[in-house]
Order: structure tokens, then sequence, then C-alpha cells
């Protein structure tokens, strides 16, 4: 997969999120052996960027399509990076990444393990409500205090899309009415689940107006305001 990365047709996918990895580094300050998720890998820019940041330490949970982190898996592999765990999904229209997360959480709960399990999420995935607001749900569960969730895309709708806009993928409106079509689907999430969820912090992270990405941290147990 990380052949994609010199085609020029994948100009605008192919530099990794410099967010996620600021956030990465000021991790490893703190933890030697952080867990570290992603969830939607495009062709693998930012992937392997966090890999080279890791150098093997701690684990890196990735989560997409099946073909998709088959492909990047052997390029991976065969850079020396073992601490990547894969979590795939097929391309069936309502299978996702979600179902994933869900199995996860339920079998950390039957294990009786601690539940919360990530220092650090980044999630650019489908920027659909109906994919991205179960998985943010989950996430917000499996991450750990002080952890800290990076949202992508925060911005972006179908509206503005130049694949998914209605004048060049005319059946998007067989799958969506206008106003979500119109709307940002990960700010709404970020407005229903995040932003007066008294547990979570919005982080700055360098925007003064106009938002592409959304941080948060999870509140300390120590921080948190008592029942």
């Amino acid at each position: 997969m990380l052949e994609k990365l010199s085609d020029p047709a994948n100009v605008h996918i192919a530099k990794p999120c410099e967010h996620a990895l600021t956030l990465v580094a000021a991790l490893l300050e703190q933890e030697q052996q952080p867990v570290v998720c992603e969830v939607g890998v495009g062709i693998g820019a930012t992937s392997v960027a966090i890999c080279r940041l890791l150098e093997n330490r701690g684990t890196y949970h990735l989560f997409d399509y099946a073909n998709r982190l088959d492909d990047l898996k052997p390029d991976l592999d065969g850079l020396g990076f073992t601490n990547v765990v894969y979590h795939c999904n097929s391309r069936r229209k309502l299978d996702s990444y979600s179902w994933s997360l869900a199995q996860m959480l339920l079998a950390r709960r039957a294990a009786g393990e601690s539940v919360p399990l990530f220092d650090f999420v980044f999630l650019d995935g489908a920027h659909a409500f109906h994919h991205d607001a179960p998985a943010t749900l989950l996430l917000k569960e499996l991450l750990k205090p002080g952890g800290v969730i990076l949202f992508d895309d925060y911005d972006w709708s179908f509206a503005i899309s130049p694949t998914m806009k209605p004048s060049v993928f005319p059946t998007i409106v067989e799958v969506y009415n206008d106003e979500q079509i119109a709307t940002p689907h990960v700010r709404l999430i970020c407005d229903l689940f995040m932003d007066h969820d008294p547990d979570y912090q919005k982080m700055d992270i360098g925007y003064r107006s106009h938002e592409h990405r959304r941080a948060y941290r999870k509140r300390g147990l120590s921080e948190r305001s008592p029942e």
C-alpha cells in the first residue's frame, strides 16, 4: 500500500496528520509503552509515521476495511514494525469499525479487565453519523483517563466533498437527505457527545477560527466533579 504515497494522484492524502504526530510525540514523553488507536488508515501515511514514532514501543491498533489492512500489513511488517494489531471489517453496507470496537469493548468487559485501553485515538473514518456516532461512544469508554481523542475532518460534509457531492455522485441523494448532505457529521457528533460532556476537555491544537480537526482530553479521575 505504501507505494501509493508517491503517486501524484494521492497528493492530498499522502501526508501524515501532523496533529496526530504531535499528540503521539507528547504522549511518548509521559508514557513509554502507550496504546494507540487509528480508525481509518487511508493509504497509510499517518500509520507509517506513527509506527516510526513508536519504534515498536507499546501497541498500535488499526481499524479499517480488510482489504486495506491486508495491503498495509506486509509493508509495516517489512519495515520491522511488530507492535501493530489489525482489526478488519468487510465492505458490506452496514459493517464497519464500530462493530469491531463494540466486540472489543464486550470482550474486555467479559474478561473482567479494566475497560479503558487507549492512550490516544485518531478517528479518521467514514465521517458519517451512522458509523462515527457509535464509534465515538465506544471509544469514549475505551479511552483511558488522561487520554486524547483526535477527530479528523471536523468541517467536512458530503456537500463539499469533491467525490461525494451530489453533482459528482448523484446517487448520494438516495442514501442521505439534503440536511444530512449539507451537515458536517463529525461536527454534529462532537456537539452531541463531546462538547457537553464534563469528563472531556477540548484541547487547543492551534486553530484560531476555522477548525479542520478537533481534539479532546479525557479528564483524570481526580479532575472529575463528584456525582
